[in-house]
């Protein structure tokens, strides 16, 4: 049986390396509040643990709680593999859990964003007719940022470990103490920072692969969108549907040799060494009056919200339907509730998604994260 683990503060417990690191009390409300959307996505094999609850921390597929599992844990599937998850569910899996030091050892290192410049001189190399922007730089020193600024203008720095919009900073063409401080501390920290041009994004999306065994196939596409810079929602769409869209500013045939070049990446340097998703993160920009893919910002090992709301899709939404998946937040109890209240509820059509509004976890007075959805008839 497999124990399902929501654990959205992976990216920060990846950063830091500790088996006992605390992660920030925003991450640890985010697990305890939206765990249970596990169960929307997740294989018909076994419960998912519902974190920082006492009395009953298991839930079944069908929504109940337990106090115990019916019967033992053989496989524990977190979002992400880090020190963190490992301590914390060693004891309660016994022999069963995770235990290879060395295959986390390799989940980090390859979760390093040094990782995406090498898949993108692999990409340049194998696409050269495509014209790709370059790729990101490594930095060791506030000094070297200075001189990045001066010679790029526009500049984005990132954490190595950071994911879904954490861990950066922004230059526009200045270069001020407190940014060379904060990217200092990040050196310290973590050892260098990430440099990349800023570009005038047009639209964010991400093709989702599957490692296993050694071998690699390619699960979907992820359209998404970002608010302040962080995660927001996907779309809730077919994926020919989807490839159809980007295609107003990058051929197909683009997509698809760039889906072939990341499959044969990733099949060489990611897969002898890890199982599970991969998602690569990319974006169409525009410059000059030119539309442009840079195919290549960020690698998640781990599961990915574009991966789930691909599932979503493929399992649920009605063929003559597409809809949304978002990440709502609100501090002040009570509000989410009042929100889910007043939308339409979901209605069927042939046992599948049609049209209206549900939150994939419960939505209580003291919620203050929800993963909802909204369906509309095409």
């Amino acid at each position: 049986m497999t124990l399902y683990i929501f654990n959205p503060e992976h990216d920060y417990a990846l950063a830091n390396n500790e088996p006992h690191f605390v992660p920030p009390a925003s991450a640890v409300k985010f697990a305890h509040d939206c765990a249970p959307f596990l169960r929307h996505i997740v294989a018909d094999d076994g419960f998912i643990y519902l974190p920082y609850a006492d009395a009953e921390p298991f839930l079944s597929l069908q929504g109940q709680k337990l106090a115990t599992l019916p019967a033992p844990v053989t496989r524990l599937q977190p979002w992400g593999w880090d020190p963190l998850v490992v301590r914390q569910y060693s004891d309660l899996m016994g022999d069963n859990c995770f235990t290879d030091g060395e295959k986390l050892s390799n989940i980090r290192a390859l979760a390093h964003r040094r990782k995406t410049i090498e898949a993108h001189h692999f990409l340049t190399q194998t696409l050269p007719d495509m014209a790709l922007p370059e790729a990101a730089q490594e930095l060791f020193s506030p000094d070297e940022m200075q001189q990045y600024i001066a010679d790029h203008c526009n500049v984005i720095f990132k954490s190595p470990y950071s994911g879904n919009g954490r861990g950066h900073l922004y230059a526009h063409g200045e270069c001020s103490p407190t940014l060379l401080r904060q990217g200092g501390g990040v050196i310290r920290r973590q050892g260098s920072i990430m440099a990349e041009p800023l570009y005038e994004v047009a639209q964010d999306f991400a093709m989702e692969f599957k490692c296993e065994n050694g071998q690699v196939v390619f699960s979907g596409y992820s359209l998404f969108s970002t608010r302040h810079y962080g995660y927001a929602g996907n779309l809730l769409m077919k994926d020919d549907k989807i490839e159809k869209m980007l295609t107003q500013w990058i051929p197909q045939t683009d997509l698809h040799r760039l889906q072939n070049a990341l499959t044969q990446y990733i099949k060489q340097h990611i897969a002898p060494l890890y199982n599970g998703y991969t998602g690569v993160d990319m974006f169409i920009y525009q410059q000059q009056q030119h539309y442009k893919l840079n195919p290549m910002v960020e690698m998640n090992l781990r599961m990915t919200m574009g991966m789930a709301a691909h599932i979503l899709y493929e399992r649920y939404v009605h063929p003559e339907s597409q809809g949304t998946m978002q990440l709502e937040f609100s501090p002040i109890a009570g509000k989410l509730q009042e929100h889910a209240n007043q939308q339409p509820p979901l209605k069927l059509k042939e046992g599948r998604w049609y049209s209206g509004f549900l939150s994939l976890n419960p939505v209580e007075k003291e919620t203050q994260y929800a993963i909802t959805v909204n369906i509309n008839p095409l």
